[in-house]
């Protein structure tokens, strides 16, 4: 981690973060191995199959082990279990760039079975993939050294760049693709600063941009808005605002960003966002819940208010307004999480110690 200064308090939360993962991950795997979807409070129990969370966590936990800490699930069985699944309808060209930065992590191995499949789904021409899955590809070629992919794939994310905001469009075409999420900005600065770390310097300058915007945009409580327009560079709607964002993929974008470019800001700012998970926040209360055992997963607008006040901004944005994304209530909290959430905190801060004043 480049610069930057963590206070006592933000130092133990990360170390609460930490502790909590590896203690929490074990318990969110199905018999066969695979990662659930979500938990629910308060029984917490496992809904759902991930091969997608299950390759996060596989990131995350490899990471870990790295850094020497103990981790209570074996990375090497879960890579094993996504390249048996590696055929399945349900691993998209994303999912495939998650596996090959994984593999690249442990050896790379299984390059060339992860390629030919990856080839083998872009077929003539490359698809028109929604930017966190295109952020994901331009991560495993850069990190497995896969040129030809590499430039095609960063390429494409630097086109879809608006010159307007500095930040990146949803995907190539369609109606939203002017209102991307946020999690379409910090994976697309991720994804530029690892290509500018593997020798692609020309990513560096557009990553800084796109950052800058984003921590203009930032929350005065540290919060990380939801959704943008690439026109204007405004929040379209701020909500829901999410803890894995505030805790660990922000962090994991901003220290890669200012490793690469040796600006502190950056790491700053993504310390800066933690305190909203631990109460600094519109509901004033800490996301971490040690008594049930879950790290919530956002603040929302109440159900019932959520998906209307979501359509209405997004219609007035279009139009050139949005009515409501200055309108804070009524807010709740989201009572479920995700294993990913987990394998991204474990990929943000294993072997990062903040320095502390």
């Amino acid at each position: 981690m480049s610069g930057g200064e963590a206070t006592d308090r933000q130092a133990a939360w990360i170390s609460e973060l930490l502790s909590f993962a590896l203690e929490r991950l074990p318990s969110m795997r199905r018999p066969d191995g695979v990662f659930c979807f979500e938990v629910l409070a308060p029984s917490l129990e496992l809904r759902g199959r991930s091969l997608r969370y299950t390759l996060i966590c596989l990131l995350g936990l490899e990471r870990a082990r790295r850094a020497g800490l103990d981790v209570p699930v074996d990375p090497d069985e879960l890579l094993q279990l996504a390249i048996d699944e590696i055929d399945s309808p349900e691993v998209t060209l994303g999912d495939l760039g998650l596996l090959l930065w994984a593999d690249a992590r442990m050896g790379g191995k299984w390059h060339d079975k992860i390629a030919f499949r990856m080839h083998g789904l872009i077929g003539a021409g490359f698809p028109d993939l929604i930017g966190v899955e295109l952020s994901w590809v331009v991560i495993g070629a850069a990190e497995a050294r896969a040129d030809v992919l590499l430039d095609d794939a960063l390429g494409r994310q630097l086109a879809r760049i608006d010159r307007r905001s500095d930040l990146f469009r949803r995907r190539d075409r369609g109606i939203a693709v002017r209102l991307p999420n946020f999690a379409t900005q910090i994976y697309g600065v991720l994804a530029l600063a690892t290509a500018a770390r593997h020798g692609r310097e020309h990513a560096l300058a557009p990553a800084r941009r796109a950052a800058d915007r984003l921590l203009e945009l930032q929350r005065p409580d540290g919060g990380w808005p939801w959704i943008f327009d690439t026109r204007t560079a405004r929040v379209v709607e701020p909500y829901e605002i999410y803890s894995v964002h505030q805790d660990a993929m922000v962090p994991m974008a901003l220290f890669a960003l200012s490793e690469v470019s040796g600006d502190a800001r950056y790491t700053q700012a993504a310390l800066d966002g933690l305190d909203w998970v631990f109460g600094q926040n519109e509901l004033g209360r800490s996301m971490l819940d040690r008594q049930v055992g879950i790290v919530y997963r956002s603040i929302r607008r109440r159900r019932g208010v959520d998906r209307p006040v979501l359509y209405l901004n997004a219609a007035g944005a279009l139009a050139g307004w949005a009515p409501f994304a200055r309108v804070r209530g009524p807010l709740e909290v989201t009572p479920t999480d995700r294993p990913y959430h987990l394998g991204w905190i474990l990929e943000a801060w294993a072997a990062r110690e903040p320095r502390t004043p």
